[in-house]
This record gives C-alpha cells, sequence and structure tokens, in this order.
C-alpha cells in the first residue's frame, strides 16, 4: 500500500509504477468519512502512467486525498507492506503525523508481520520525536540518503 502524496510528501509514484509492472496488486487508502478507518483500495493501471497520476481517473475521497474511481476494496489481512508519510521520523521508527491520527489507528488493525515504511527526506529525519501509547512505529524509515531499521528505545 501506498498512499497519494500531499503537501511536502515525497511521491510514492514510481514505486507503485515499478510494483503494479512487476504484477504487485498496489493499493492506497481512502477514507469514506473524517472518522473512518482508512480502507485499502487498488490501484487501477489506468491511474498512473510511468510517473504521473492520472487525477482524471481519480476523485476526491473525504480528506480530499485523489483514489482511484472504482474503490475496489483491498482486504488489510493481504497487505505486506504499508508506505507511510510523515511530518517528520525518528531513528525509533516514530513518526510526527498531522494529528487527526488517520495513519496510526489504520496501522494498529494491521497484522504484525506487515512491513510499516516510513519515507521522508532526510532534513526532516530526527533522533527522536514524542510519542502518545497509541502511536505506531514503523519498521524501516527510508530517506534519499539512508535507509534506517527501526529501533525500539530502552524504556
Amino acid at each position: 500500500m501506498v498512499y497519494v502524496p500531499i503537501r511536502g510528501e515525497i511521491d510514492p509514484i514510481m514505486l507503485a509504477s515499478w510494483a503494479i509492472s512487476s504484477g504487485w496488486e498496489v493499493c492506497v487508502g481512502c477514507g469514506s468519512s473524517r472518522s473512518s478507518l482508512l480502507q485499502p483500495v487498488a490501484i487501477d493501471p489506468a491511474c498512473m502512467a510511468g510517473d504521473i497520476w492520472h487525477r482524471d481517473q481519480c476523485e476526491p475521497d473525504a480528506w480530499d486525498m485523489a483514489v482511484p474511481r472504482a474503490h475496489v476494496p483491498v482486504r488489510t489481512a493481504t497487505l505486506t507492506a504499508v508506505v507511510v508519510p510523515g511530518l517528520a521520523f525518528d531513528r525509533h521508527g516514530h513518526r510526527l503525523g498531522r494529528g487527526a491520527g488517520v495513519y496510526d489507528r489504520f496501522l494498529a488493525t494491521l497484522a504484525p508481520h506487515t512491513l510499516r515504511i516510513g519515507v521522508i527526506p532526510n532534513a526532516q529525519l530526527v533522533d527522536a520525536l514524542p510519542t502518545d501509547p497509541h502511536d505506531i512505529s514503523m519498521h524501516f524509515v527510508a530517506s534519499e540518503q539512508q535507509t534506517i531499521a527501526a529501533t525500539t528505545p530502552a524504556p
């Protein structure tokens, strides 16, 4: 699962395009309401070509994110990896989001074996972030300069 980028987020379209051309099923999160959990919906290859999201094949969801019009659901139990944006990540895999808890609520529903991968510009990678008990950390954090296997800090 990837995401459709908004303000300042790394665009994962090249990753999604490569995965689709390699035969993987790729999806994005869709919000039916601002209080609902994200629902993974399949990306129809017609929604993208090379390095361009074909927004005319998409429609806005409850968060005004462009999602495929077809809304073909993908079961969360089938997800092997979720690529997650953030305003900042730390070396422990903690994420600073936009404050609505959308990704934390969704990530909490995933099977423990589902990889959680945060992507961030290297300049937004910090040593440590404050956390709350409901925060879900990443297994890996990737930037244009490095990939970090997240570590859990000692209590």
